[in-house]
């Protein structure tokens, strides 16, 4: 009995000691998952923390970035700003001009009234300029076709460009106009490298300089180093670019072309310093001797604008480019392309002055959403297609504007008197062109008559 009883306390003995070991085996695995778990709550939160770090630096990133745009905006509304300032300075001037042309003018009648009780009409004096004015310009208009190139190039002669550069001789301005006034090509090449000489930091001498040396067909690192002084004069303007990528086009650099189109479409401010040269030529042929009218409508109808043409080849150039890619299937590199083709067309065609600069805008406009659209449209995003086709018929609906405007302008400036001709490029300058031909009062009945005429149907 009591080996029994030892026995049996022997097994309560170790049931005890085991299911002691039992609960510290249980309570060691517990307080090892509880540590884990600690350890994975303290990786949360280290992870969290991380998070917010991130966010915070995203978060100041993007200020900056903000804070970058907001001073590139000002930056450009201040360019622009300097644009509008530049135009009434130039229009005062004028009116200036005007007032003593109309003095001179009087002044001449007065001397040239005849003697009372003499028959005879006085002769001018040896040596007195002969006056050019509206008759006089229609007869020589006659005699050549209606050329006004050939009908300016006979008020302005060497000799008179020679007089005025040498009384303007500080003045950028008038040496960008004797180029675009003379006759002769390497003459006018010579003027403005002169010029650039005198005026490095000038941006009209250098934007002068860039077309001629373009039209003359030298395109080298001369013209690259122009193009990149431009830029720094005025940087703002998306001209210099404009430049820079057509010469890198042209020497086949086609990486630095696209990346120089990037930046002028990056920038919402096209300048070309068309009106301070219109204005300018406007003083040469005042001191040519052509009446006031005339020497406004010359000067204007004659303004050079080759430099749109040299835009509108670096649209067709990013274009090749964009076809290219899209056959190769990348089309995010494609997109950027052409959307930065549309851009720049958009600034072009809203910075500008005149309709040939709506006409180029346009075209650019045009090329580079046709390209995103057909892109979309190969990816099916029918979003991107409609939105695309949205701005496609608004950009049609203007072209057809335009082309009223054209069609109805013409027998509106063979009517035009002398005051007629100069309130429409006192419009031009002040307002634009588009503008200033929609409140013509025969302009504005042709659109009134296009608008409300039925749509033309198509041919069988």
């Amino acid at each position: 009995m009591k080996k029994v009883v030892y026995v049996v306390g022997i097994l309560l003995v170790a049931m005890i000691c085991a299911l002691a070991v039992a609960l510290k085996v249980l309570h060691n695995g517990s307080r090892a998952s509880a540590a884990r778990e600690r350890e994975k709550y303290e990786q949360t939160i280290a992870d969290l923390h991380e998070r917010i770090r991130q966010a915070e630096g995203e978060r100041d990133s993007a200020r900056r970035k903000v804070k970058e745009l907001q001073d590139e905006r000002a930056a450009l509304a201040e360019g622009k700003a300097e644009d509008r300032q530049v135009i009434e300075d130039l229009w005062t001037m004028l009116v200036a001009a005007t007032a003593r042309g109309q003095k001179a003018a009087e002044d001449n009648r007065t001397a040239a009234q005849p003697v009372a009780g003499k028959e005879e009409v006085a002769t001018p004096a040896p040596g007195n300029k002969a006056t050019y004015d509206a008759e006089t310009i229609k007869e020589m208009l006659a005699s050549s076709g209606g050329d006004l190139e050939a009908a300016l190039h006979q008020v302005v002669t060497a000799e008179g460009i020679g007089r005025s550069l040498e009384e303007h001789y500080d003045q950028p301005a008038y040496w960008v106009a004797a180029a675009s006034l003379t006759s002769d090509p390497q003459a006018a090449l010579q003027y403005l490298e002169e010029a650039a000489q005198l005026f490095p930091d000038s941006a009209p001498v250098l934007s002068a300089l860039l077309g001629a040396r373009i039209a003359a067909g030298v395109i080298d690192e001369s013209a690259l180093a122009y193009a990149a002084d431009l830029q720094r004069a005025d940087p703002t303007n998306a001209l210099g670019d404009c430049y820079a990528a057509y010469c890198q086009f042209q020497t086949g650099d086609l990486t630095g072309g696209l990346r120089s189109l990037a930046q002028a479409s990056a920038k919402g401010r096209f300048a070309d310093g068309r009106i301070e040269t219109l204005m300018t030529r406007y003083d040469y042929l005042l001191g040519e001797g052509a009446s006031d009218p005339v020497a406004l409508g010359l000067s204007a109808f004659t303004l050079p604008l080759e430099h749109l043409g040299m835009i509108r080849q670096i649209g067709d150039q990013a274009i090749e480019q964009v076809r290219a890619l899209s056959a190769a299937g990348q089309f995010d590199q494609a997109l950027k392309i052409a959307q930065d083709v549309s851009t720049l067309g958009r600034t072009v065609s809203s910075s500008g002055r005149f309709l040939i600069h709506d006409r180029v805008g346009i075209a650019l406009q045009q090329a580079g959403l046709t390209e995103q659209r057909q892109i979309h449209e190969a990816l099916a995003d029918t979003s991107q297609v409609q939105n695309i086709d949205a701005k496609l018929q608004a950009i049609q609906d203007r072209t057809a504007t335009i082309d009223t405007m054209v069609q109805g302008f013409g027998p509106v400036l063979a009517t035009m008197t002398e005051a007629d001709l100069v309130a429409y490029v006192d419009g031009t300058i002040l307002n634009g062109e588009f503008a200033t031909l929609q409140n013509l009062p025969q302009i504005a009945e042709a659109l009134k008559q296009a608008q409300t005429a039925p749509p033309a149907q198509p041919a069988p």
